[in-house]
């Protein structure tokens, strides 16, 4: 691999772990424990399918198309 992306690669994973703890520090700090609760939910739920509303959508589509195709040959 090449130095300056090795490098780069690292660097903008040092950025993203340190604006992550700060992200987490500054909630503590200034916020209330309901809203930290509800951002750490909300954060596992989006990191177990990171796709869901492109998924309903998708499906939605899926759906109106079948009933085109149904609307068109019946």
């Amino acid at each position: 691999m090449d130095p300056s992306k090795a490098t780069l690669v690292i660097c903008l994973t040092i950025f993203v772990v340190i604006g992550i703890n700060a992200a987490i520090y500054a909630l503590i700090v200034h916020g209330d424990a309901y809203r930290q609760i509800d951002l750490f939910r909300k954060a596992s739920l989006r990191a177990r399918n990171p796709w869901e509303s492109e998924d309903k959508s998708l499906e939605e589509l899926s759906k109106q198309v079948q009933a085109l195709k149904k609307n068109q040959d019946g």
